[in-house]
């Protein structure tokens, strides 16, 4: 079966006997139901002259990754402007997180953009160390050469953290990463989404990958 068929079939849950993954898929990744979130992040950037045609699937899906897991403290590598941070924050304020951008400009931007959630938000321009709840990684974000991106996340992680890779065939080096990931029996679930990646780090579950 091609690629594109296998995505088509497991987007609508056929073949997936995971009773959590068949949920997870067609309740939470491919969810189309608005959120209230939605139109409130749309007016705050108008309100702050930003275009919210700049919002993609992306941004409701890391919405609804953080509504159904409950993370207590979230990373962001590749924060950009701060758009997807507001979405990250916006099911609870008791949700904190880091954002970790290097561009002066995306990180004056970012900080005028969340600069009312300052209790919940920290913009940075080097990743921490600590442990995360979950971790979402832009890979238009440039590290070192040789960086061992899979090392750098599970020293941040516990068990029962969550990852999501966006960019993830952008280019061969992109690529390679999210197949390093996929291949290490560390990641117990993961989600390819074509654009995008989801790692599900729990060791109950058995190693699977699904393409949707």
């Amino acid at each position: 079966m091609s690629a594109f068929f296998q995505r088509k079939r497991t987007a609508k849950g056929f073949g997936v006997h995971s009773p959590f993954a068949f949920y997870f898929i067609t309740k939470v990744i491919n969810e189309k139901l608005p959120y209230n979130a939605y139109f409130d992040i749309e007016n705050h950037l108008s309100n702050r002259n930003i275009n919210p045609k700049e919002i993609c699937e992306t941004h409701y899906l890391s919405f609804r990754l953080v509504n159904y897991f409950h993370p207590k403290n979230i990373l962001e590598i590749g924060s950009e402007k701060g758009i997807n941070t507001l979405f990250l924050t916006a099911s609870s304020k008791k949700t904190t997180c880091v954002g970790v951008e290097s561009d002066p400009d995306k990180i004056a931007v970012a900080q005028k953009l969340l600069s009312h959630k300052k209790d919940q938000i920290t913009i940075r321009n080097t990743i921490p160390s600590g442990t995360f709840d979950a971790i979402f990684f832009n890979l238009n974000y440039e590290l070192p050469k040789n960086t061992n991106v899979t090392e750098i996340l599970i020293e941040r992680s516990n068990d029962r953290t969550f990852w999501m890779m966006t960019n993830i065939n952008r280019n061969k080096a992109t690529k390679s990463i999210w197949k390093k990931i996929k291949d290490d029996e560390r990641a117990r679930l993961t989600f390819d989404k074509k654009h995008l990646g989801i790692v599900i780090l729990n060791s109950n579950y058995y190693k699977l990958n699904y393409l949707i």
